[in-house]
């Protein structure tokens, strides 16, 4: 049996459709709007169509410097990335517009400085499963974009590519939310993101599928897909609604509508067996939220134990796959024999298998975007297989299946279900599907109907292309953004360093008007004459004269910003009043980062000919270079240290607070600026080396003192849980206190959340 993982047919297909792939002119103009310009996405299209394998092939070849996400926990793992609330920090309430996200503005903004250093430096976001996103996900996610990166354009000028499905997996949106934000948004789907109709984007639909083969059964499908279900294309899969014999029954999965009815089954069928149930407890090492294990922490299996297996075998032999369902027929204390229902005769011994819950960071030394490990989950790569869920069978392919959608109750349901069948022979329904089941959300038809008509073409490509390499050459020469930094920096100087260095009054109105006459000005003209709509990128990359201009004009930039560098740098930048200096530095620091960045492109264009991809290479290492403020008073120099240095030095900085006798509270003042600095209780007491309790207990004190908010402190869904149950102890006469709050939540609570909020609601 051949397989396809979730719309990969990368490594265990036949080579015909990899080939039939590599000609496919819906996925080669995919990857050139990506690649050669910088126009948004939305890359769509049926199941089996091929998005997934076109996301593993940009990750390993695209120039641009990216990330992954994904909506959940177990998207972004089967993606290889981060969720898109793990890596922009989102809080989970709703993002209202003109509001911001409720009650969450505080931990919405409290950034690392290397995160920050890390989004400054993208050219791409890649959102798989963008069909489950929010609307107001987005505008959040643009409105952070905007600030960290200081550039008032949709998403802050990053580029997206949205990937998924319209008539698969739906965003889901709680009643008392949609309340919220349906003056807002016309439907819950991401197309209405303000910031996205802002942006503007391409739609590019994949139209071959390699799944299915079988012309009637994809006819059958296209019709259910479109809400086209009339009386003959129902009548066409109703054939295939009759009885089961015992055999089939077991030997058949059965695809469902709702949890309970695949976990009922499963644990009944498990029950009918004879002999002792093995369980095998899953290995979690590092970081790894529960929300985002990719498998049952906990499963239980025994002999004769229908089992799917849920990971593609790594191994040099591939024996197994995603999706793969057979038999267990043996144990040992970590291993499971499997034999597969097209094998009779050779069980695979399937042990415990790694899956990595990872997060991006810039390597200090190559100034390269990485993925690094965070957690480990290893477990036996299988799920018991009598039953799942429709929801769960997304990106799956099945030689034979029961489909159990009468319960259907969201919009492409059915459709999925469906679509995980190889071919019509193979698929039986548990009951006759009524038009009902063929649910269609008249939003998502509307949006459909209006992409295919404004699909792109290889004019508008072109077009796109010369558009993209303008904008680089405009931003090239833009000096906007440069001035605002230097200006906000003069006038710190003038309010706190010229008073007592007269001079700097009359050098800094000089360096201001030559700034704005000599580079500002010019850098504006240069715009105009050679990032203009006249200009287009083919010709102007063939035209050597073009192309010195350009590297003539950065060395000519670079001279006269040379001057003001001069000055910045023989400026004191030490004051006796430290909340004065702060200001100052701060001020610094960013003149200084905006500074480097542009000088560090315009050096490199000056020695190298502009084109996008030498334009965009510079722009990356500049954005994660690091950067200097002479403190010219005392002769030395503020630089951003190597983590390792950082590490050493706050050791040292720690044992001398150790030694000298602290006044009543400073400990607890150290947590709470630690925590304001956007490290969370767990970070705190690693780097303290303290409890995590001792934290808590710090934090909780502050709490009390109206130094923070306790919904800062704790995530606002355990906060949640953890304010109805005290309600409900208020409420029966019980003081909400630590271990009455513990009998009261069923669930996992963290402890030391429990301690500080029972804590602060003395």
């Amino acid at each position: 049996m051949k397989h396809i993982d979730d719309d990969d047919f990368g490594f265990d297909i036949a080579s015909e459709p990899e080939a039939a792939m590599q000609i496919n002119r819906e996925l080669d103009l995919a990857r050139r709007i990506v690649e050669e310009t910088g126009a948004n996405l939305f890359l769509t299209g049926k199941a089996g169509t091929g998005k997934t394998t076109f996301l593993k092939r940009l990750r390993d070849a695209s120039r641009k410097r990216m990330v992954v996400l994904a909506p959940t926990g177990v998207a972004a793992i089967n993606a290889g990335g981060m969720t898109l609330h793990s890596f922009f920090q989102l809080p989970f309430s709703p993002f209202v517009p003109g509001r911001g996200f409720l009650g969450e503005e505080k931990r919405f903004y409290r950034m690392s400085k290397e995160k920050r250093r890390l989004i400054s430096s993208l050219d791409l976001i890649v959102i798989d499963e963008i069909s489950m996103v929010r609307p107001d996900t987005l505008d959040g996610v643009d409105r952070l974009l905007r600030r960290m990166r200081g550039i008032d354009r949709p998403f802050g000028g990053i580029q997206l590519l949205l990937i998924g499905d319209l008539r698969q997996l739906a965003p889901v949106v709680r009643p008392d939310e949609w309340e919220m934000l349906r003056d807002f948004y016309s439907s819950p789907y991401f197309f209405e993101s303000h910031s996205l109709r802002e942006a503007g984007f391409l739609t590019v639909e994949l139209k071959t599928i390699y799944r299915q083969q079988d012309p009637e059964f994809i006819s059958l499908l296209n019709a259910i897909r479109d809400g086209n279900a009339g009386r003959e294309v129902l009548c066409s899969l109703n054939r295939m609604c009759r009885p089961a014999d015992q055999e089939e029954e077991i030997r058949t999965i059965r695809l469902t509508t709702h949890n309970r009815i695949a976990d009922d089954t499963n644990a009944r069928h498990l029950a009918i067996l004879p002999g002792d149930a093995k369980v095998f407890e899953a290995r979690i090492k590092g970081k790894f939220p529960e929300s985002s294990y990719p498998a049952d922490k906990y499963l239980t299996l025994k002999i004769g134990a229908r089992v799917m297996f849920i990971k593609n075998d790594t191994g040099a032999d591939r024996r197994y796959y995603n999706g793969l369902i057979g038999t267990v027929t043996g144990m040992t204390e970590d291993t499971v024999y499997v034999v597969p229902d097209d094998d009779e005769y050779d069980a695979i011994e399937a042990t415990f298998s790694e899956w990595e819950n990872t997060s991006y960071r810039v390597d200090e030394e190559t100034k390269e975007i990485r993925q690094y490990t965070d957690g480990v989950f290893a477990q036996i790569p299988l799920r018991l297989a009598w039953a799942i869920t429709i929801h769960k069978s997304q990106g799956l392919t099945f030689d034979k299946a029961v489909i159990d959608a009468g319960q259907s109750f969201a919009p492409g349901q059915l459709y999925v279900a469906l679509s995980r069948c190889r071919s019509l022979a193979g698929m039986r329904l548990e009951t006759p599907l009524s038009p009902n089941a063929v649910i269609i959300d008249r939003d998502v038809n509307s949006f459909i109907e209006q992409s295919r008509q404004s699909s792109p073409d290889e004019e508008r490509l072109a077009s796109l292309r010369d558009e993209y390499f303008r904008s680089l050459l405009a931003e090239l020469f833009d000096f906007a953004s440069l001035g605002i930094k230097l200006r906000d920096f003069i006038r710190v100087v003038k309010e706190y360093v010229a008073p007592i260095h007269p001079d700097l009054f009359e050098a800094y109105r000089n360096a201001e008007h030559t700034f704005f006459n000599k580079i500002e000005t010019v850098g504006n003209k240069f715009i105009t004459l050679y990032a203009s709509s006249r200009i287009d990128s083919e010709s102007a990359t063939a035209n050597q004269a073009f192309l010195d201009k350009i590297s003539n004009g950065c060395q000519y930039f670079l001279q006269e910003l040379a001057p003001v560098c001069t000055l910045l740098n023989e400026t004191p930048m030490e004051l006796d009043n430290s909340a004065y200096e702060q200001r100052l530095l701060s001020a610094a620091d960013l003149l200084w980062y905006e500074m480097n960045m542009k000088k560090t492109i315009l050096k490199g264009i000056s020695h190298e000919e502009f084109s996008p991809a030498s334009y965009m290479r510079f722009k990356a290492h500049a954005a994660l270079a690091d950067t200097e403020v002479s403190t010219a008073k005392s002769g030395k120099t503020r630089k951003p240290r190597k983590a390792k240095e950082a590490k050493e030095a706050k050791e040292a900085k720690e044992n001398k607070e150790r030694k000298e006798k602290k006044p009543k509270g400073y400990s607890q003042r150290v947590t709470l600026q630690m925590f304001r600095d956007g490290k969370d209780i767990s970070e705190i007491a690693t780097a303290r080396s303290l409890t995590v309790g001792t934290i808590a207990g710090h934090l909780g004190e502050m709490v009390q003192l109206g130094e923070i908010n306790l919904e800062d402190v704790i995530p606002s869904g355990i906060f949640t849980i953890l304010d109805n149950a005290a309600n409900e102890l208020t409420a029966e006469g019980r003081q909400p206190d630590y271990q009455a709050l513990r009998e009261r939540i069923p669930g996992p609570i963290p402890a030391h959340y429990l301690s500080l909020y029972a804590r602060a609601r003395r």
